[in-house]
Parts: structure tokens; C-alpha cells; sequence
């Protein structure tokens, strides 16, 4: 399957919005991650079965049932619009620096 006829890749955008609610254990960092990867249908599968458990089979059968229902039942763009509004004002976590030990101590 071409990568541009793949139903995941198309429908990307709606996929992302939606799934810190469809799973709760995604954080946006996941999906960034997602997003950088070259096939990101199996990069997100991956991310179910590290994530939940999931087998190979099962991720991937969750993945073809919530693409099925964005197709019969896809989020409004006020939806869409608020979800990646809410996904893009979470706090980032704080790097914290390296401390150098003083070598005049």
C-alpha cells in the first residue's frame, strides 16, 4: 500500500486530536514522535503495545476500528481545533541542567 493511499497517514491530523482521549497514557511527546517517523502507522502501534500491552495483532486492530470511526463519525473542526489547542498549552516538562562540580573546591 502506497504510503499517500494509506487511511492513517490521510487522516493524521484527526488521529493526533483525538488520542489523548482515546488513551490516556499517550502524552503529546508520543505523537511527536509519531509524527517524525517515516511510516507513522506502525510507528503509533508501537506506542500502543509499549504503552498498554497490546499485541502486534491488537494495536493494529484498534488502529483499523478508531480510523473506521473518524470515517463514519469525524470530529467537527471546533473539536479538532480545541484538541491540538489543548495538546499544544501543555506544560513541557523542565530540562534541569547539569550542574558542574566547582574544581576549585
Amino acid at each position: 500500500m502506497n504510503i499517500r493511499e494509506d487511511p492513517f497517514e490521510n487522516k493524521w491530523e484527526q488521529i493526533r486530536a483525538q488520542s489523548m482521549i482515546w488513551w490516556s497514557l499517550i502524552t503529546d511527546d508520543d505523537l511527536k514522535k509519531v509524527e517524525q517517523a517515516p511510516i507513522k502507522r506502525d510507528k503509533y502501534a508501537m506506542l500502543l503495545r509499549t504503552k498498554y500491552g497490546y499485541s502486534r495483532e491488537y494495536a493494529r486492530a484498534e488502529i483499523s476500528k478508531r480510523i473506521t470511526d473518524l470515517e463514519a463519525n469525524p470530529p467537527s473542526n471546533e473539536l479538532m481545533r480545541a484538541s491540538l489547542d489543548r495538546q499544544s498549552r501543555a506544560k513541557i516538562p523542565k530540562v534541569r541542567k547539569n550542574r558542574t562540580k566547582n574544581s576549585s573546591l
